[in-house]
């Protein structure tokens, strides 16, 4: 009897403890346990939700780059249950085999099998199944196979999306725009690189958390935070100009192998947009890259370009007129040193200021400076960089802009000290360094009727086409009055259209009126300070800047090119003024009121509405639609969102397809081959 009373007293002890833990479970829960805070590192995650990189797109709107999502599949080898995974994985392997055709199902199989031994017992669990990115057709095509089929919760399925950047035209401006391959890259140069975090937008985060079943699902505790896609930019370059403006340097460069590299500026005169920006090398293989920025990165002296900005200061001072008459000296001494020599003198007694300038006598520019300034050359000096602007480093968009020097007339001692022949070696384009941007800045100036703007690449930051900011043209100052503008304008015009001005030749029967200024002016070799080496060889960079058409202007240009060492003289009529004409004649072709934008000419074919209008009802009749002539991005969103899977080789524009227009895609896989149309010829 005593023992039946213990054992009932030990059950109902063990009911009253199971009752306590039950109470405390309900307690624990109602008002202790706070959901999403209990997990270990172990039981939660949080996944990466890609943001897409902004598309950098021409003035009218085409693409210049963009990003295409690709995708790498991986898998979670634990997460499959063993049912799951014993019944399928022989599936999975000859699938994956049959799509990847790299590897035979038993490797696959093998693969994955170590790999989930090796999860269940601590270690790595997580395996790329393939390391090639895939589109998005065949991530869904892939993601449909056995095991991968149910998911990342249940089959352990993991897609990593890799945003793979897209040009489509190429090398066409390589140097301005940048490049990367991926998102994870930081760029340096180039649009993508200083606008690198306009472009980047910034990745989301998803919280994940890991279920009794050992299955992941999303966290609802916890806040996603979605994924903000990078901001479009839209640049001022013209496609079409800067495709003129590339060939025609090609041209000079091919002619010769005494010249190396050259660059090419063109500026909307009054915005200070750039329309177009080359800069173009020769490779040792027989053709051109962009690998440096010569217009912003590359300063030296200009040479007899700079004359301008010294005949502006003498105009504006009313120091002479284009008609004041001078001793033509064809040899001249000051501050000590070598005699200056200038044969263009030989014919002359006396001459105007006008026809020096045509000229380009280096000796009426050096006694003007030194006869109007010397008592004073900090006076000079001041007009140049202040008041003409021509030095005036103004903030730029790309990365890499070398900053103006000049020499100081109040440094008197030791390196770098003012000496009485500075004042007219700075009046024709020595003892100043400049970049060609900021040569034609000033010539953009005195075309813009002396009011100078900034130069600026980028127009403004879009979301889904609605502008977000806009860069409106910003005026940095005034460089001379509008009457000393026309007046130069007219010396300008003299050095193409008066016979033995120094721009004559080259602009002979121009359909479109040009004024300019030629410029050579000899490099200093690297290391020595000498403008000659040893053998006795010379390097230059030769010049045409100026403006069209001349009695409406609305395009300024530059044209630098730079020669090989050589024992040759190199002159910027012969050299740059073929490329400053054959790109101002293809604008003026292309043209049919100046004052309109230009049309655009068809020699690179974009979507139009009503190709694009053809492609979709194609595709409603079942049928491939056309896509040549097309850019990649446009025709990938027209297929790829139709149900089509597609391959691509080349860049540039759709050239042809398989299958074609009209006909039917068997297994909904089409084949583009794309063409560059802008770097074709250079290795013919």
């Amino acid at each position: 009897m005593q023992a039946n009373i213990r054992k009932i007293g030990a059950f109902y002890l063990l009911f009253v403890l199971l009752a306590l833990v039950a109470v405390g479970q309900i307690v624990n829960l109602q008002f202790i346990h706070k959901p999403g805070r209990s997990y270990s590192k172990k039981t939660t995650r949080e996944d990466v939700l890609p943001c897409t990189r902004g598309s950098i797109l021409a003035d009218d709107g085409r693409y210049l780059a963009f990003s295409i999502p690709e995708y790498r599949m991986g898998m979670d080898c634990v997460q499959p249950d063993s049912a799951l995974f014993a019944k399928n994985i022989d599936s999975l392997a000859i699938c994956l085999a049959n799509f990847y055709k790299d590897k035979k199902a038993a490797q696959y199989k093998k693969e994955i099998v170590e790999r989930r031994k090796e999860g269940l017992n601590g270690g790595r669990r997580y395996l790329f199944l393939n390391r090639r990115l895939l589109t998005y057709q065949e991530m869904k095509e892939v993601s449909s196979f056995p095991i991968l089929r149910e998911g990342r919760g249940r089959g352990g399925r993991d897609e990593v999306k890799v945003d793979h950047r897209t040009y489509p035209y190429g090398r066409l401006g390589f140097r301005t725009l940048g490049y990367i391959k991926d998102q994870s890259e930081i760029p340096s140069i180039g649009i993508e690189g200083s606008c690198d975090t306009i472009l980047r937008g910034k990745d989301g985060i998803q919280p994940m958390r890991l279920t009794e079943g050992r299955n992941w699902i999303v966290d609802t505790d916890r806040e996603t935070i979605q994924p903000v896609d990078g901001l479009d930019v839209q640049l001022t370059i013209d496609i079409d100009l800067q495709d003129m403006a590339q060939n025609a340097l090609m041209d000079i460069l091919r002619k010769t192998n005494e010249v190396h590299a050259g660059t090419v500026v063109v500026m909307d005169i009054p915005t200070g947009e750039i329309k177009a920006m080359v800069n173009l090398e020769k490779n040792g293989k027989g053709g051109f890259d962009e690998t440096y920025n010569y217009a912003i990165g590359r300063k030296g002296e200009p040479g007899s370009v700079f004359k301008c900005a010294t005949l502006t200061t003498l105009l504006e001072d009313k120091k002479i007129t284009l008609d004041t008459e001078v001793p033509a000296i064809v040899t001249w001494n000051y501050g000590g040193g070598a005699p200056f020599v200038d044969h263009y003198l030989d014919r002359y007694s006396t001459i105007s200021v006008r026809r020096a300038f045509e000229i380009s006598s280096n000796n009426i520019f050096r006694m003007l400076a030194a006869r109007n300034y010397d008592k004073d050359p900090k006076e000079f000096l001041d007009k140049l960089t202040n008041e003409r602007r021509i030095t005036y480093d103004f903030p730029f968009e790309l990365k890499g802009m070398a900053k103006a020097t000049v020499k100081d007339p109040t440094v008197k001692t030791g390196r770098g000290a003012w000496n009485m022949k500075d004042l007219p070696q700075i009046a024709m384009g020595y003892t100043v360094e400049i970049t060609p941007l900021h040569t034609l800045n000033f010539y953009n100036a005195i075309a813009n009727e002396g009011v100078m703007m900034r130069p600026h690449l980028v127009r403004n930051y879009q979301k889904e086409g609605q502008i977000v900011k806009e860069f409106k043209p910003e005026k940095i100052g005034t460089v001379c009055s509008k009457e000393t503008a026309h007046k130069v304008w007219e010396a300008m015009r003299g050095v193409v259209a008066s016979e033995g001005g120094t721009g004559y030749r080259p602009f002979s029967g121009c359909p479109v009126q040009v004024a300019g200024k030629t410029g050579t002016a000899r490099i200093v070799f690297p290391n020595t300070g000498r403008y000659e080496d040893r053998a006795g060889h010379k390097m230059h960079q030769a010049t045409f800047v100026g403006f069209f058409p001349f009695e409406s202007p609305k395009y300024s240009m530059i044209v630098v090119v730079y020669s090989e060492p050589t024992y040759n003289n190199f002159y910027g009529g012969s050299w740059s003024g073929p490329v400053f004409r054959q790109v101002a004649e293809g604008i003026y072709a292309s043209a049919i009121d100046w004052q309109d934008p230009l049309p655009r000419k068809g020699s690179l074919p974009q979507n139009d509405g009503l190709l694009a209008l053809q492609g979709q009802e194609d595709i409603h009749k079942g049928l491939v639609p056309n896509v040549k002539g097309m850019g990649l991005r446009e025709a990938l969103a027209l297929l790829e969102k139709s149900g089509y899977r597609v391959n691509f080789e080349g860049q540039g524009i759709v050239e042809s397809q398989s299958p074609a227009a009209g006909d039917t895609a068997k297994d909904f896989t089409i084949a583009l081959k794309l063409k560059e149309q802008y770097l074709e010829h250079e290795t013919k």
